[in-house]
């Protein structure tokens, strides 16, 4: 082939996985296609509580980067959880490059009202974490996979999380969601299998960005501590960065892993940096069937 082309998800926040993964595989020769919901990337819970809003031209500055190293890229902007955009954006690519060869789904729903107990999460907020995490990988999956089936060739890479697959407090729809990505994983790599197409997806453990910093409301040099702080917990002493995401992606997405499909590939650093538990102030004998004397 001339030219291999990847698509990725989630590009617009300068600090995020998405770009990480899009450099790496520009530099590996890929044209890559480059879009999230806004250029600036939508901000989290902490990104709200210390900037208000994102801005600024994330994919933009990415594409110009890419560019000016000698690569190609083309910036697009669309809604994973829409299925005109979804539909839209892998067409995009197809009209530029002529082909898509990697759909990396990196794109997620920003933290917030979701990372709270149970009691505490509404369920409109339940519903639009699934829609985007879940559906939209889905409807992006839906979509490029036409493509690949006219190539008999295709590589899909879905980023879920150690959140998918162990137990975290204040997780359960974050949890939830994740856990159905590597669940549609394994289901759709044996569908497109026979036309050259492998499905896999990687989880991520404690990556050093700002999902990291459980407290929003933490400055810059607080949020850093924290994070070295329960990084240096695990096996190999630091928090992961776009950088491992983005080589295991490399890998995933290569012409080397054709034998590879259907599976789900661990990337904690040896081990999951300990939560903190919630825990009640006192026992209520009441309500736990203690005895009265």
């Amino acid at each position: 082939m001339s030219i291999r082309v990847a698509l990725i998800t989630g590009c617009g926040k300068p600090d995020g996985a998405g770009q990480g993964i899009a450099r790496r595989l520009a530099a590996e020769g890929y044209a890559v296609v480059v879009t999230d919901r806004a250029a600036g990337g939508v901000p989290n819970a902490r990104q709200v509580a210390r900037n208000g809003t994102l801005t600024g031209d994330g994919l933009g500055a990415l594409a110009a980067d890419v560019a000016a190293a000698g690569g190609r890229a083309l910036p697009v902007l669309g809604d994973i959880g829409e299925p005109g955009d979804t539909e839209r954006m892998v067409a995009a690519a197809v009209d530029e490059f002529g082909r898509l060869d990697v759909l990396v789904n990196n794109a997620a729903a920003p933290q917030g009202a979701d990372r709270a107990d149970v009691e505490e999460v509404p369920l409109e907020v339940w519903q639009q974490l699934l829609h985007t995490n879940l559906t939209g990988t889905f409807l992006m999956c839906r979509a490029a996979v036409p493509v690949m089936r006219r190539q008999r060739y295709g590589r899909i890479v879905s980023i879920s999380s150690m959140a998918g697959m162990s137990a975290a407090p204040r997780s359960a729809a974050y949890s939830a969601s994740k856990a159905g990505v590597i669940g549609m994983t394994r289901a759709l790599a044996m569908d497109v299998a026979g036309w050259g197409i492998t499905v896999n997806a990687i989880c991520p453990g404690m990556l050093a960005t700002s999902r990291a910093v459980l407290d929003p409301t933490l400055d810059d040099d607080a949020a850093a501590e924290m994070v070295a702080a329960r990084g240096a917990r695990i096996a190999v002493g630091r928090a992961g960065g776009p950088s491992d995401v983005a080589a295991a992606v490399a890998y995933l997405a290569s012409p080397d892993a054709g034998f590879v499909t259907a599976q789900t590939l661990v990337l904690d650093g040896g081990g999951l940096s300990a939560f903190p538990l919630p825990r009640p102030a006192e026992p209520d004998p009441e309500l736990s069937g203690g005895r009265h004397g």
